[in-house]
């Protein structure tokens, strides 16, 4: 079976679905604006990640102008193989809400998890953001591995400072500790990321 990825909240009344060669979701532009935006409303160009904005054309009970659906990604607006000459929306990369500003550099729990994920070393995790006394972000990174700690240290931060260009603080615990932190008050959803910033505690 083939999967198609695709995009779409119930503000829209449409969706943005990958065709054939799995480059994005095509935009339907007689349903819809699109445009992403920086944090002062300014729209972006192809390539640069702000949020998506859309404005519905199809939708007479509740039409929206400039709808931020809090939800962070890029467009790309070169023609597809396909023969589409519409953009082509990306991935999404996290909301608005979890944005992290670590010592410079944006970050999102997704793309966190994705490079975690991927590490074969981490068995589990839990990534934490709480400000600091001069409310700036600070991150933990919660591991539990199989390996010594000094070994996963030797292969995560270097992955972790040429992936990211930073490197969080790192807190190693057993694995039982780490699905202690996952499954608070007998929840049955993980909960990888805890934000404990002011806005959000």
């Amino acid at each position: 079976m083939k999967l198609f990825g695709t995009y779409a909240c119930t503000e829209m009344q449409t969706a943005f679905t990958e065709c054939r060669y799995g480059c994005g979701g095509h935009h339907q532009p007689e349903l819809l604006i699109v445009e992403i935006l920086d944090s002062d409303g300014n729209a972006l160009g192809a390539g640069a990640y702000g949020e998506v904005t859309i404005t519905t054309l199809g939708v007479e009970a509740m039409p929206l102008l400039r709808f931020r659906t809090g939800d962070i990604s890029s467009f790309d607006d070169q023609p597809c193989a396909c023969g589409r000459k519409t953009i082509r929306l990306g991935p999404i990369v996290g909301r608005k809400k979890q944005m992290i500003k670590y010592k410079g550099t944006t970050l999102y729990p997704s793309s966190l998890f994705d490079m975690l994920n991927h590490f074969s070393i981490i068995k589990e995790f839990v990534v934490e953001v709480f400000q600091n006394e001069l409310e700036s972000d600070e991150l933990i990174l919660h591991i539990a591995t199989d390996v010594s700690i000094d070994i996963c240290e030797s292969k995560l931060r270097p992955f972790l400072q040429s992936r990211l260009r930073i490197i969080p603080k790192i807190q190693y615990h057993t694995t039982e500790e780490i699905i202690a932190m996952q499954y608070p008050n007998a929840g049955r959803k993980p909960i990888k990321f805890l934000d404990r910033r002011n806005n959000n505690l």
